[in-house]
């Protein structure tokens, strides 16, 4: 069994002549949406080479009222079988055609209306695609609502930093404030490891106390999920000629496009004490470097040679840095 179709266009004033053996396949090469089915119909004949004859028959007998391929195409229709459309005038002949020669070719007429439910029937998703729809349609939901919760904890953190790092603020001011004071602030070290304010004082300390007071657990903060610190630490040596400490602190030159948002939070927090602490005058990091070795307990030779000499000049710039007044932090 094979069929010779007659499709109307939805919009355009045509209709198609074609053979095919299965209708609903044919039409889809070429754009099913512009066939009007309801008042399309399809035409049964025993074989495929019965199917070949009627439509050749039409084609022939309709020829005149054909379009070109060109006049298809202008009218929005594709290149493949444009040239077996025709013009809607003769479309009552062809019915009148096809009912006084029925005897000549044996047929059945499958109307438009089941042509228009096998096309539902197709167009609909099965059951399957239907299941395969809800679980993705439930997996995204899961997803949102898993990120969601996770940035209703993240910034939930976030909150508690930032309080965290509030009730810091104060006593760190207070510890700047004090060696601004009694100027032991010589200036900024930006190094490998990090930066580092310098301190110093002229005044030896027989009982080695350290120049920085502020304990370090005064400046760790924390959050239901974890931690850190403002200052990671601090090291100091006593020297014949004083006292220098080097306290680490949060890198000054921080990217704005950071994503680890502690860093963020730190610098809006801090923002005016670690502007005034990236005004203070640079200090070479070979003087720290010298003067606190990495690995050594004990400077013998040119090592203890090299920390005199950067201690030397490390004191006189203090000195110098001693002449200027810096801006209170409060």
């Amino acid at each position: 069994m094979s069929h010779v179709y007659i499709l109307r266009h939805i919009q355009q004033p045509r209709f198609k002549i074609g053979k095919a053996n299965d209708i609903i396949s044919r039409a889809r090469n070429f754009r099913w949406d512009t066939i009007d089915f309801s008042n399309s119909f399809g035409i049964s004949v025993p074989s495929e080479m019965d199917a070949y004859t009627l439509e050749k028959i039409l084609h022939r007998t309709f020829r005149h009222a054909r379009l070109s391929a060109d006049e298809v195409i202008a009218g929005g229709g594709n290149a493949d079988g444009a040239s077996e459309w025709f013009a809607i005038s003769c479309w009552p002949r062809l019915l009148r055609y096809l009912e006084d020669n029925h005897d000549l070719h044996p047929h059945e007429i499958i109307d438009g209306e089941s042509l228009g439910l096998v096309l539902k029937k197709l167009t609909q998703p099965s059951e399957a695609a239907l299941a395969r729809e809800q679980w993705k349609s439930e997996k995204e939901a899961r997803r949102v609502e898993r990120q969601e919760a996770h940035l209703a904890l993240h910034r939930a953190q976030m909150a508690e930093l930032g309080q965290s790092l509030r009730l810091i603020r104060p006593k760190l001011v207070e510890e700047l404030e004090h060696h601004r004071q009694e100027r032991n602030v010589v200036g900024i070290c930006h190094g490998r490891f990090g930066s580092h304010l310098v301190l110093a004082c002229a005044s030896p300390s027989p009982t080695k106390e350290m120049l920085w007071r502020l304990p370090f657990q005064d400046t760790q903060y924390s959050t239901r999920y974890g931690g850190g610190s403002v200052i990671d630490g601090y090291k100091q040596i006593t020297h014949s000629k004083g006292r220098i400490c080097a306290v680490s602190i949060p890198r000054l030159k921080h990217d704005k496009d950071s994503t680890y948002e502690p860093d963020n939070i730190i610098h809006q927090v801090f923002k005016d004490e670690l502007t005034w602490l990236g005004q203070l005058q640079e200090i070479p990091e070979t003087w720290l470097e010298a003067i606190f070795p990495i690995g050594v307990t004990k400077l013998r030779g040119e090592m203890e040679e090299a920390s005199d000499r950067a201690v030397e000049r490390l004191m006189q710039f203090r000195q110098e840095v001693a002449l200027s007044e810096l801006r209170p932090l409060r």
